[in-house]
């Protein structure tokens, strides 16, 4: 059985090796290319072949965003920032002019892509040590492979004896995005420090909430989409929002005062918030330091994550005495055609003490934007993917990571797009009102048949429900228009979701079977019956307030 080999204490303060493994041109980036087959590129292949790759891809759904958001920020640092979207225009409507000024940006920042590096490591600290002990092995920071959560992993221990240069650095970027909180080892110099150890800093920023990629038809277009006038949607940059490698070397301490204050959303996407160190031997990744680094607050940060959502925070707003917003909320059981209210634009969100539910995420406001300029296709929908982790208690392991994708028409992000992004809500809202009446129906058959327990009939039903409703709520928002008659549009959504309730209501009243069909007196007090007919009546009469549109049309026709 082989082991890996033992790093004393003494050689955690310096490694003083050469440097190795720069990220500018070696391959460490996982890609879908558009003709299905994968490849791994360095950074400048991938902008050189942009408009071949059809996607970023890695050992968890979530390295697609810290991948990306890495991209976004080199590509931003070399075009610099448009101002609007006709400056966007023309400083991306070549590719070959943004590879050639993105391999002229790397070039000048090549020596900070390093690594391995005696004195600046990538996203890392040279000497980074704690007073004692060794570093730890390399599931510290493998996110499906947690220490105490092994649930979602295909790995095997032997895996993490010795990794790969080209997966470390991946998970070296997706631990700084998506750490767990916790209590961790300190850095010898870390005033944080008591009794040897940094109590929970909380997770890191990307751990927060939710990250949205707007795509395209491949990378090029990705990135283009992603490429953002922050002036034109209130985000926050500046002379003084540059990544880390762009800035001096941070060192084992933080970087920023407490509470930090990032210069800009540039600063965000490759925000720092632990401090690591990879341990090499020869070419090979075989231990990890991993420390606390710049602990970042979520309370009104809209402004510095355009690719965040954001939910307004009734609690948070009483604690603080102020209106506050927090990132939107992960919950890999809901699909996230349910959750569109938090992409739409804020004028047609629901109030909630005078305030918006949610604020639409900035990237999404700026593909509004794009589009009443008309500088998107007629046809095009971009792919919105959205992506977050689901923790454990404390926060302290990984419990479940959430992925899912929408094409959603580009006029329904547009900032005066209330009607349509109204309509939306609405239908959303149909299908919430209506699932809940299928789950009470399957509650009632249960109890026609003799089931009083009924919590596993009504989770079912609603489930089933969901899966119908959303494919033809994908169906039905392809077919919608930027000029379409937003009464007619929910009146054909109505009746689709009519139709489908009504035909799982009888596949579920078939399911019960006879027993249910008889019925049973499930009052005596009141000698109340129930059975299949009087259920059916019950959902009818539930669905009949729902679908008011729905139902008038049929009510005219009769």
């Amino acid at each position: 059985m082989s082991t890996s080999p033992t790093i004393h204490a003494e050689e955690v303060t310096t490694q003083m090796n050469s440097p190795f493994f720069n990220l500018v041109d070696e391959p460490w980036i996982p890609v879908l290319l558009t003709d299905g087959t994968d490849a791994e590129l360095s950074i400048i292949q991938v902008f050189e072949r942009a408009e071949s790759i059809r996607r970023l891809n890695g050992e968890l759904p979530t390295m697609r965003p810290t991948i990306l958001r890495i991209l976004i920020a080199v590509m931003s640092r070399a075009l610099g920032l448009p101002k609007d979207p006709d400056d966007w225009a023309g400083r991306v409507a070549d590719w070959e002019t943004v590879t050639t000024k993105v391999e002229g940006y790397l070039a000048k920042h090549r020596e900070r892509f390093w690594l391995r590096h005696p004195n600046e490591p990538f996203f890392q600290v040279a000497d980074l040590g704690p007073a004692k002990g060794e570093p730890k092995g390399l599931g510290a920071f493998v996110a499906d492979y947690p220490a105490n959560v092994q649930m979602f992993t295909q790995r095997g221990p032997d895996s993490l004896e010795r990794m790969a240069p080209a997966e470390a650095a991946r998970w070296l970027i997706h631990t700084q995005a998506y750490d767990t909180s916790g209590i961790k080892t300190p850095d010898r110099r870390d005033p944080r420090a008591k009794g040897g150890k940094v109590y929970p800093l909380g997770t890191a920023w990307g751990g927060k909430g939710e990250i949205l990629i707007a795509s395209g038809e491949n990378l090029a277009f990705t990135l283009r989409l992603n490429y953002i006038a922050p002036e034109s949607i209130e985000a926050i940059s500046g002379p003084e929002d540059l990544p880390p490698w762009e800035r001096p070397h941070p060192g084992p301490l933080a970087e920023f005062d407490t509470p930090a204050r990032p210069r800009g959303f540039l600063q965000v996407y490759t925000w720092q918030a632990r401090r690591l160190r990879l341990v090499f031997d020869g070419e090979s990744v075989v231990r990890v330091v991993l420390c606390y680094g710049d602990p970042l607050a979520e309370q009104n940060r809209r402004n510095l994550d355009p690719m965040m959502t954001w939910r307004y925070s009734k609690p948070q707003s009483k604690k603080l005495d102020t209106t506050v917003f927090m990132p939107g909320m992960v919950d890999p059981s809901k699909a996230v055609w349910r959750s569109l209210a938090a992409w739409l634009p804020t004028k047609a969100q629901a109030r909630v003490e005078e305030q918006p539910q949610f604020k639409e995420p900035g990237v999404l406001q700026w593909i509004g934007k794009l589009a009443s300029a008309e500088m998107l296709d007629n046809n095009f929908m971009p792919d919105i993917s959205t992506f977050g982790v689901e923790y454990g208690p404390q926060s302290a392991t990984f419990a479940e990571v959430a992925d899912d994708s929408l094409k959603v028409p580009p006029f329904l992000l547009a900032e005066d797009a209330v009607d349509a992004a109204s309509t939306v809500l609405a239908a959303i809202d149909d299908a919430d009102t209506v699932a809940w009446y299928l789950g009470t129906y399957a509650v009632n058959l249960a109890k026609a048949r003799g089931i009083d327990a009924a919590d596993t009939p009504r989770t079912e039903a609603r489930e089933e429900a969901y899966l119908v409703f959303g494919k033809l709520f994908k169906q039905w928002l392809t077919l919608l228009e930027e000029n379409t008659a937003w009464s007619e549009a929910r009146t054909h959504w109505q009746k689709a979701v009519k139709v489908a309730a009504f035909n799982q209501a009888k596949t579920m009243a078939d399911e019960a079977g006879e027993e249910s069909y008889i019925g049973r007196l499930i009052d005596v007090e009141n000698k109340s019956w129930l059975n299949t007919e009087l259920a059916l009546i019950y959902l009818r009469r539930g669905l009949a307030k729902t679908l008011t549109l729905a139902f008038e049309e049929e009510n005219h026709d009769g």
